[in-house]
């Protein structure tokens, strides 16, 4: 049948189903050009958190969150967010959030809160091993804290991210723990410039009061290397057996406590911050219990 206004539908009919699939075409998702990150923002700080890639270094969470571990990338930016999706079977690593160093410094989490992060590796503190299930783990990218300071930006940013946590899971400030306190002689982040200081100041963490150091220092006597040692066990630390455990035990506490002189001595003013922190944070029945003469 060779009717033109037959073919005229025909034609404008196939027209219309081309228009459809090409414009079907031009929406599609462009897998060159990824979607803005998803990002939420805290109801109690204002912080915005963005989503980042997720890790496979995770697992379903068992036990309450009781301490939050701090740690430095030790890498940049780009470099720490691949090895922290845990693709490497061998090495498979996770964290909660990352605190990037731009000049406006941002929150990416990689794992939820309510899984575990693979993050802390072998550790100890106080009466736990093993701190994975207990923990929220933050990542600061610094490619070494003992060479490069961080930023007032990032701190302040950090600080507004550990209030937030802290106050939802209701960590005592005597867990706010760098990764050198948890893994002692193995690990030295977030290392010597971290502003433990400053942040205890403003709420996040534990630090002695310096009335009672200077009290203490008044009052010193000759360390004993078996009561030092109980000191640092008794505040949380892990150690080692033997003189070399000591040291790193004390290299780990100052690092946190006194970071402008690390020996590894117990030295007075060693002893005496050592010693106003066990008085502070820990209670009197425990001390009683382990070390009579606090």
């Amino acid at each position: 049948m060779n009717n033109p206004i037959w073919s005229y539908y025909v034609r404008l009919y196939v027209l219309v189903i081309l228009t459809l699939f090409l414009s079907g075409c031009a929406t599609s998702t462009n897998p060159s050009k990824p979607a803005a990150p998803a990002t939420q923002v805290s109801k109690f700080t204002g912080l915005p958190i963005e989503q980042g890639p997720s890790s496979l270094g995770a697992e379903p969470r068992k036990e309450k969150v009781t301490h939050l571990i701090l740690h430095y990338t030790a890498g940049t930016l780009p470099s720490s967010l691949d090895i922290l999706q845990g693709k490497d079977h061998a090495h498979k690593v996770g964290i909660h959030y990352v605190v990037t160093d731009e000049a406006t410094p941002r929150v990416i989490r990689m794992v939820p809160e309510n899984m575990s992060a693979f993050h802390a590796g072998k550790s100890g503190w106080a009466e736990l091993n093993a701190l994975n299930q207990r923990s929220v783990g933050i990542e600061i990218i610094n490619l070494d804290g003992n060479v490069h300071p961080y930023s007032a930006a990032q701190a302040e940013v950090l600080f507004t991210l550990c209030a937030d946590i802290i106050r939802r899971h209701d960590i005592k400030p005597v867990n706010v723990l760098g990764h050198s306190d948890i893994a002692v002689g193995r690990k030295i982040d977030p290392g010597t410039l971290f502003p433990w200081a400053k942040l205890a100041a403003l709420g996040i963490g534990a630090w002695p009061l310096p009335d009672e150091v200077k009290a203490n220092l008044a009052k010193s006597k000759t360390p004993n290397a078996v009561d030092v040692r109980k000191l640092l066990e008794l505040y949380g630390y892990h150690l080692e057996a033997g003189e070399p455990g000591l040291k790193l035990g004390l290299e780990a506490f100052q690092r946190h406590f006194r970071s402008a002189k690390i020996t590894g001595v117990a030295d007075s003013e060693t002893v005496a911050i050592l010693r106003a922190l066990v008085r502070r944070y820990r209670s009197e029945e425990l001390r009683r219990a382990r070390l009579p003469k606090v």
